[in-house]
Protein backbone atom coordinates (compact mmCIF):
# COMPACT_ATOMS: atom_id res chain seq x y z
CA UNK A 1 0.00 0.00 0.00
CA UNK A 2 1.45 3.17 -0.78
CA UNK A 3 1.04 6.35 1.72
CA UNK A 4 -0.25 9.40 0.69
CA UNK A 5 0.99 12.60 2.11
CA UNK A 6 -1.65 14.67 4.72
CA UNK A 7 -1.71 17.08 2.19
CA UNK A 8 -2.87 14.78 -0.48
CA UNK A 9 -5.86 13.81 1.52
CA UNK A 10 -6.59 16.64 2.41
CA UNK A 11 -6.24 17.42 -0.64
CA UNK A 12 -8.40 14.75 -2.01
CA UNK A 13 -10.60 15.27 1.16
CA UNK A 14 -10.94 18.80 0.09
CA UNK A 15 -11.45 18.07 -3.36
CA UNK A 16 -13.46 14.94 -2.78
CA UNK A 17 -15.73 17.33 -1.60
CA UNK A 18 -17.32 18.29 -4.68
CA UNK A 19 -20.05 15.69 -5.98
CA UNK A 20 -19.60 12.60 -8.52
CA UNK A 21 -18.90 14.23 -11.79
CA UNK A 22 -18.38 12.85 -14.88
CA UNK A 23 -14.47 13.84 -15.72
CA UNK A 24 -13.47 15.35 -18.94
CA UNK A 25 -11.03 12.71 -19.97
CA UNK A 26 -11.83 10.75 -17.19
CA UNK A 27 -9.32 7.99 -18.54
CA UNK A 28 -6.24 10.67 -18.79
CA UNK A 29 -7.24 11.77 -14.59
CA UNK A 30 -7.46 8.79 -13.08
CA UNK A 31 -5.20 7.78 -10.54
CA UNK A 32 -3.95 4.31 -8.95
CA UNK A 33 -6.41 4.04 -6.77
CA UNK A 34 -9.25 4.83 -8.69
CA UNK A 35 -9.48 8.27 -7.76
CA UNK A 36 -10.63 11.11 -10.57
CA UNK A 37 -10.16 14.33 -10.95
CA UNK A 38 -13.28 16.53 -11.72
CA UNK A 39 -13.26 20.23 -12.99
CA UNK A 40 -15.51 22.20 -10.38
CA UNK A 41 -16.00 24.90 -13.37
CA UNK A 42 -17.81 22.11 -15.46
CA UNK A 43 -19.12 19.37 -12.73
CA UNK A 44 -22.62 18.29 -12.37
CA UNK A 45 -22.57 14.75 -12.49
CA UNK A 46 -24.09 12.82 -9.21
CA UNK A 47 -25.62 16.43 -8.29
CA UNK A 48 -29.92 16.07 -7.73
CA UNK A 49 -32.09 19.11 -9.29
CA UNK A 50 -33.49 21.10 -6.86
CA UNK A 51 -36.27 23.98 -6.62
CA UNK A 52 -34.35 26.95 -5.14
CA UNK A 53 -35.52 29.87 -3.71
CA UNK A 54 -34.20 33.84 -4.09
CA UNK A 55 -35.09 36.40 -2.08
CA UNK A 56 -35.25 39.47 -3.51
CA UNK A 57 -33.33 42.26 -2.04
CA UNK A 58 -35.78 44.37 -1.68
CA UNK A 59 -37.52 42.43 0.89
CA UNK A 60 -34.65 41.57 3.00
CA UNK A 61 -34.08 45.40 3.12
CA UNK A 62 -37.76 45.92 4.57
CA UNK A 63 -36.65 44.71 7.67
CA UNK A 64 -34.44 42.55 9.74
CA UNK A 65 -36.60 40.17 10.32
CA UNK A 66 -37.66 39.69 6.77
CA UNK A 67 -37.48 35.95 7.10
CA UNK A 68 -41.40 36.61 8.85
CA UNK A 69 -42.48 37.48 5.63
CA UNK A 70 -41.36 34.92 3.43
CA UNK A 71 -43.18 32.28 5.31
CA UNK A 72 -45.73 29.90 3.18
CA UNK A 73 -48.75 29.69 4.56
CA UNK A 74 -47.96 26.39 6.02
CA UNK A 75 -45.55 28.12 7.52
CA UNK A 76 -47.35 30.67 8.91
CA UNK A 77 -49.66 28.66 10.42
CA UNK A 78 -46.61 26.57 12.42
CA UNK A 79 -45.14 30.02 13.27
CA UNK A 80 -48.66 30.88 15.23
CA UNK A 81 -48.84 27.56 16.30
CA UNK A 82 -45.35 27.70 18.09
CA UNK A 83 -46.07 31.63 19.27
CA UNK A 84 -49.37 29.90 20.85
CA UNK A 85 -47.11 27.63 22.84
CA UNK A 86 -44.57 30.08 23.97
CA UNK A 87 -44.35 30.02 27.84
CA UNK A 88 -42.25 32.30 29.72
CA UNK A 89 -42.72 34.44 32.45
CA UNK A 90 -42.85 38.45 31.47
CA UNK A 91 -41.22 40.84 33.07
CA UNK A 92 -44.67 41.36 35.48
CA UNK A 93 -43.83 38.07 36.49
CA UNK A 94 -46.55 36.73 35.04
CA UNK A 95 -47.10 34.36 32.14
CA UNK A 96 -48.18 35.79 28.99
CA UNK A 97 -52.51 35.47 28.27
CA UNK A 98 -54.10 33.37 25.98
CA UNK A 99 -55.74 37.25 25.26
CA UNK A 100 -52.16 38.55 25.21
CA UNK A 101 -50.93 35.99 22.45
CA UNK A 102 -54.02 36.24 20.94
CA UNK A 103 -53.22 40.28 20.34
CA UNK A 104 -49.58 39.30 18.70
CA UNK A 105 -50.74 36.74 16.34
CA UNK A 106 -53.60 39.45 15.40
CA UNK A 107 -50.87 42.14 14.65
CA UNK A 108 -48.42 39.99 13.15
CA UNK A 109 -51.46 38.71 10.64
CA UNK A 110 -52.04 41.89 9.93
CA UNK A 111 -48.54 42.60 9.08
CA UNK A 112 -48.59 39.74 6.40
CA UNK A 113 -51.57 41.08 4.89
CA UNK A 114 -50.01 44.63 4.49
CA UNK A 115 -46.77 43.18 2.72
CA UNK A 116 -47.79 40.23 0.68
CA UNK A 117 -45.16 38.27 -0.97
CA UNK A 118 -45.57 36.36 -4.38
CA UNK A 119 -43.70 33.99 -6.15
CA UNK A 120 -42.13 34.18 -9.68
CA UNK A 121 -40.91 30.69 -11.02
CA UNK A 122 -39.06 29.65 -14.12
CA UNK A 123 -36.92 26.53 -15.04
CA UNK A 124 -33.38 26.54 -14.00
CA UNK A 125 -30.47 25.02 -16.71
CA UNK A 126 -28.52 21.95 -15.82
CA UNK A 127 -25.66 23.95 -13.93
CA UNK A 128 -25.59 24.96 -10.51
CA UNK A 129 -27.53 25.46 -8.21
CA UNK A 130 -30.86 24.51 -9.38
CA UNK A 131 -29.33 21.72 -11.98
CA UNK A 132 -32.41 21.35 -13.53
CA UNK A 133 -34.47 22.36 -11.19
CA UNK A 134 -37.00 25.36 -10.32
CA UNK A 135 -35.89 28.77 -9.38
CA UNK A 136 -38.41 30.87 -7.36
CA UNK A 137 -37.88 34.50 -6.51
CA UNK A 138 -39.97 35.86 -3.96
CA UNK A 139 -40.55 39.55 -3.59
CA UNK A 140 -43.51 41.83 -2.64
CA UNK A 141 -46.57 42.20 -4.50
CA UNK A 142 -47.62 45.35 -6.27
CA UNK A 143 -49.72 45.92 -3.97
CA UNK A 144 -46.81 46.93 -1.54
CA UNK A 145 -46.60 50.81 -1.44
CA UNK A 146 -43.39 50.70 0.98
CA UNK A 147 -41.21 48.52 0.83
CA UNK A 148 -39.82 49.47 4.47
CA UNK A 149 -41.39 48.28 7.32
CA UNK A 150 -41.99 51.35 9.90
CA UNK A 151 -40.17 51.80 13.50
CA UNK A 152 -43.35 50.59 14.86
CA UNK A 153 -43.58 47.73 12.89
CA UNK A 154 -39.93 46.71 13.31
CA UNK A 155 -40.25 46.56 16.88
CA UNK A 156 -43.55 44.73 17.23
CA UNK A 157 -41.49 41.90 15.33
CA UNK A 158 -38.56 42.67 17.81
CA UNK A 159 -40.74 42.28 20.63
CA UNK A 160 -42.27 38.67 18.95
CA UNK A 161 -38.92 37.38 17.98
CA UNK A 162 -37.35 38.12 21.56
CA UNK A 163 -40.64 36.05 23.46
CA UNK A 164 -40.12 33.23 20.70
CA UNK A 165 -36.10 33.35 21.53
CA UNK A 166 -36.86 33.43 25.24
CA UNK A 167 -39.39 30.86 25.26
CA UNK A 168 -36.89 28.02 23.02
CA UNK A 169 -33.67 29.03 25.14
CA UNK A 170 -35.97 28.35 28.25
CA UNK A 171 -36.02 24.77 27.23
CA UNK A 172 -32.73 24.57 26.19
CA UNK A 173 -29.67 22.97 28.49
CA UNK A 174 -27.13 24.40 26.23
CA UNK A 175 -27.09 27.13 24.04
CA UNK A 176 -26.59 25.96 20.54
CA UNK A 177 -23.55 26.25 18.48
CA UNK A 178 -23.18 26.03 14.90
CA UNK A 179 -21.79 22.60 14.00
CA UNK A 180 -22.60 19.11 11.97
CA UNK A 181 -23.55 16.61 14.14
CA UNK A 182 -20.37 15.01 14.90
CA UNK A 183 -21.66 11.68 14.73
CA UNK A 184 -21.95 10.43 11.68
CA UNK A 185 -21.48 13.39 9.30
CA UNK A 186 -17.53 14.76 10.64
CA UNK A 187 -16.41 11.04 10.95
CA UNK A 188 -17.96 9.14 7.94
CA UNK A 189 -17.02 11.74 5.67
CA UNK A 190 -13.70 12.04 6.93
CA UNK A 191 -13.26 7.77 6.77
CA UNK A 192 -13.89 7.54 3.36
CA UNK A 193 -11.97 10.46 2.21
CA UNK A 194 -8.52 8.99 4.01
CA UNK A 195 -9.45 5.77 2.84
CA UNK A 196 -9.76 5.99 -0.78
CA UNK A 197 -6.53 7.67 -0.79
CA UNK A 198 -4.87 4.97 0.95
CA UNK A 199 -3.86 6.99 3.66
CA UNK A 200 -2.22 5.94 6.78
CA UNK A 201 -4.40 5.89 9.75
CA UNK A 202 -8.02 6.25 8.12
CA UNK A 203 -9.65 5.40 12.03
CA UNK A 204 -7.97 7.91 13.96
CA UNK A 205 -8.26 10.15 11.03
CA UNK A 206 -11.98 9.87 11.47
CA UNK A 207 -12.20 9.80 15.19
CA UNK A 208 -10.19 13.05 15.00
CA UNK A 209 -12.85 14.91 12.50
CA UNK A 210 -15.42 15.81 15.67
CA UNK A 211 -13.13 16.40 18.37
CA UNK A 212 -12.89 20.29 17.30
CA UNK A 213 -16.48 20.79 18.46
CA UNK A 214 -15.39 19.76 22.23
CA UNK A 215 -12.80 22.77 22.09
CA UNK A 216 -14.73 25.50 23.92
CA UNK A 217 -16.96 23.26 25.85
CA UNK A 218 -15.25 24.94 29.43
CA UNK A 219 -15.54 28.38 28.20
CA UNK A 220 -18.08 30.30 29.48
CA UNK A 221 -20.83 31.94 27.45
CA UNK A 222 -20.89 33.64 25.81
CA UNK A 223 -17.38 33.46 24.67
CA UNK A 224 -18.09 29.75 24.06
CA UNK A 225 -20.52 30.34 21.38
CA UNK A 226 -18.47 33.90 19.64
CA UNK A 227 -15.38 31.57 19.70
CA UNK A 228 -16.79 28.29 17.99
CA UNK A 229 -18.85 30.35 15.54
CA UNK A 230 -16.26 32.31 14.60
CA UNK A 231 -13.95 29.71 14.23
CA UNK A 232 -16.15 26.60 12.35
CA UNK A 233 -17.48 29.11 10.07
CA UNK A 234 -16.74 31.24 6.98
CA UNK A 235 -18.98 33.84 4.70
CA UNK A 236 -17.91 34.55 1.12
CA UNK A 237 -18.38 38.13 2.67
CA UNK A 238 -14.94 37.25 4.42
CA UNK A 239 -15.82 36.60 7.47
CA UNK A 240 -14.73 33.52 9.44
CA UNK A 241 -11.65 31.18 10.63
CA UNK A 242 -12.55 28.12 9.00
CA UNK A 243 -10.49 28.50 6.01
CA UNK A 244 -6.97 29.31 7.90
CA UNK A 245 -7.93 26.41 10.51
CA UNK A 246 -8.27 24.35 7.81
CA UNK A 247 -5.00 24.72 6.07
CA UNK A 248 -3.09 25.48 9.68
CA UNK A 249 -4.05 21.49 10.34
CA UNK A 250 -2.77 20.70 6.80
CA UNK A 251 0.23 22.44 6.85
CA UNK A 252 1.27 20.52 10.80
CA UNK A 253 0.04 17.06 9.04
CA UNK A 254 2.54 17.52 6.03
CA UNK A 255 5.06 17.89 8.41
CA UNK A 256 4.05 14.54 10.71
CA UNK A 257 3.59 12.93 7.84
CA UNK A 258 7.34 13.51 6.16
CA UNK A 259 8.91 13.22 10.27
CA UNK A 260 7.25 10.23 10.43
CA UNK A 261 4.39 11.08 12.73
CA UNK A 262 1.60 9.08 10.87
CA UNK A 263 -0.52 8.86 13.95
CA UNK A 264 -0.23 12.66 14.78
CA UNK A 265 -0.68 13.19 10.99
CA UNK A 266 -3.77 11.53 11.07
CA UNK A 267 -4.96 13.22 14.26
CA UNK A 268 -4.25 16.89 13.06
CA UNK A 269 -5.57 15.70 9.26
CA UNK A 270 -9.17 14.47 11.25
CA UNK A 271 -9.14 18.46 12.82
CA UNK A 272 -8.60 19.81 9.26
CA UNK A 273 -11.27 18.16 7.75
CA UNK A 274 -13.62 19.15 10.44
CA UNK A 275 -13.17 22.85 9.55
CA UNK A 276 -13.55 22.40 5.98
CA UNK A 277 -16.83 20.16 6.35
CA UNK A 278 -18.10 22.81 8.60
CA UNK A 279 -18.74 24.85 5.39
CA UNK A 280 -20.17 22.01 3.80
CA UNK A 281 -23.03 23.00 6.21
CA UNK A 282 -24.81 25.94 4.79
CA UNK A 283 -25.69 27.23 7.57
CA UNK A 284 -21.85 28.07 8.56
CA UNK A 285 -21.93 30.09 5.89
CA UNK A 286 -23.78 33.03 7.04
CA UNK A 287 -27.47 34.32 8.07
CA UNK A 288 -25.90 34.50 11.22
CA UNK A 289 -28.74 37.42 12.94
CA UNK A 290 -31.47 35.08 11.87
CA UNK A 291 -29.95 32.24 13.04
CA UNK A 292 -29.24 33.92 16.78
CA UNK A 293 -32.65 34.58 16.56
CA UNK A 294 -33.80 31.35 15.86
CA UNK A 295 -31.13 28.74 17.03
CA UNK A 296 -33.67 25.68 16.32
CA UNK A 297 -33.20 26.14 12.75
CA UNK A 298 -29.85 25.05 13.22
CA UNK A 299 -30.29 22.98 15.63
CA UNK A 300 -33.27 21.20 14.13
CA UNK A 301 -31.39 20.77 10.62
CA UNK A 302 -28.36 19.18 11.99
CA UNK A 303 -30.11 16.43 13.98
CA UNK A 304 -32.23 15.68 10.90
CA UNK A 305 -29.02 14.89 8.92
CA UNK A 306 -27.89 12.87 11.53
CA UNK A 307 -30.86 11.18 12.21
CA UNK A 308 -31.15 10.43 8.34
CA UNK A 309 -27.49 9.86 7.78
CA UNK A 310 -27.68 5.49 6.71
CA UNK A 311 -28.16 4.77 4.16
CA UNK A 312 -28.61 7.39 2.30
CA UNK A 313 -26.01 10.32 2.88
CA UNK A 314 -23.42 7.01 3.62
CA UNK A 315 -23.79 6.07 0.18
CA UNK A 316 -23.01 9.39 -1.37
CA UNK A 317 -19.57 9.71 0.44
CA UNK A 318 -18.69 5.88 0.19
CA UNK A 319 -19.54 5.73 -3.45
CA UNK A 320 -17.77 8.86 -4.91
CA UNK A 321 -14.42 8.45 -6.47
CA UNK A 322 -13.95 12.15 -8.06
CA UNK A 323 -12.03 15.13 -6.17
CA UNK A 324 -10.79 18.47 -7.13
CA UNK A 325 -7.37 19.82 -7.17
CA UNK A 326 -6.31 22.35 -4.57
CA UNK A 327 -2.83 23.12 -3.38
CA UNK A 328 -4.50 26.55 -1.26
CA UNK A 329 -6.50 24.47 1.77
CA UNK A 330 -7.85 27.91 2.78
CA UNK A 331 -8.92 28.86 -0.64
CA UNK A 332 -10.73 25.60 -1.68
CA UNK A 333 -12.15 25.93 2.37
CA UNK A 334 -13.96 29.32 0.83
CA UNK A 335 -14.62 27.80 -2.78
CA UNK A 336 -16.85 25.35 -1.06
CA UNK A 337 -18.26 27.85 1.28
CA UNK A 338 -18.97 29.67 -1.71
CA UNK A 339 -20.84 26.41 -3.30
CA UNK A 340 -23.30 25.67 -0.21
CA UNK A 341 -24.07 29.21 0.67
CA UNK A 342 -25.77 29.22 -2.72
CA UNK A 343 -28.04 26.94 -0.76
CA UNK A 344 -28.40 29.06 2.65
CA UNK A 345 -31.71 31.39 1.63
CA UNK A 346 -33.37 27.84 0.05
CA UNK A 347 -32.49 25.39 3.15
CA UNK A 348 -33.16 27.94 5.91
CA UNK A 349 -37.03 29.31 4.56
CA UNK A 350 -37.70 25.48 4.18
CA UNK A 351 -36.51 24.78 7.76
CA UNK A 352 -38.45 27.79 9.18
CA UNK A 353 -41.44 26.86 7.17
CA UNK A 354 -41.29 23.32 9.38
CA UNK A 355 -41.75 25.11 12.37
CA UNK A 356 -40.19 24.48 16.04
CA UNK A 357 -42.28 21.33 16.45
CA UNK A 358 -40.89 19.88 13.24
CA UNK A 359 -41.06 16.09 13.22
CA UNK A 360 -37.67 15.45 12.06
CA UNK A 361 -38.44 11.78 11.97
CA UNK A 362 -40.40 12.31 8.86
CA UNK A 363 -38.52 12.57 5.53
CA UNK A 364 -38.74 15.97 3.70
CA UNK A 365 -37.73 15.45 -0.11
CA UNK A 366 -36.86 19.54 -0.35
CA UNK A 367 -34.68 19.37 2.64
CA UNK A 368 -33.21 15.99 1.55
CA UNK A 369 -32.24 17.32 -2.21
CA UNK A 370 -30.48 20.37 -0.94
CA UNK A 371 -28.10 18.09 1.41
CA UNK A 372 -27.37 15.60 -0.83
CA UNK A 373 -25.56 18.46 -3.06
CA UNK A 374 -24.09 19.79 -0.51
CA UNK A 375 -22.60 16.33 1.13
CA UNK A 376 -21.71 15.49 -2.28
CA UNK A 377 -19.76 18.45 -2.94
CA UNK A 378 -17.98 18.37 0.57
CA UNK A 379 -16.66 15.01 -0.22
CA UNK A 380 -14.97 15.99 -3.27
CA UNK A 381 -13.71 18.66 -1.02
CA UNK A 382 -12.09 16.13 1.74
CA UNK A 383 -10.66 14.29 -0.52
CA UNK A 384 -6.61 14.69 -0.79
CA UNK A 385 -5.04 15.01 -4.23
CA UNK A 386 -2.67 11.88 -5.52
CA UNK A 387 0.71 12.63 -4.98
CA UNK A 388 2.76 9.13 -4.23
CA UNK A 389 5.01 9.13 -1.36
CA UNK A 390 7.88 6.62 -0.69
Amino acid sequence: MQLRKPSVVLLALLLAAMAMVPMVSADDKKIPNGMIQADPKTDTEGYVAVDVINIDSSIKNATSYYYLLVLSDEGKQNYLNDLDAINIVAESKAEISKEGKSALKNDLKAIWDKYPVISETVKGNSGYPSYGGTITTMKFSPSVKSARLSDDENKFLEKIQSLMKKSYDQRQANVVTPKWIGTPSHQRISYWAAYKESFPNPSTVSSAADDPDLWYDSTPEPFRTVFHSLNHYYSPLGVGGAPLNTQYYVSLAEDEYDSGSYSQAATDLGYATHFLEDVGNPMHTGREWDQYNNQWVHSKYETYIGNHWNPEYENIVANNYNYFWYTDWAQGTRDLAGYTNGYLDTLYTNVFNKGENWDISQQDPAIDIISENVILRTQYFSKFSSMNIG
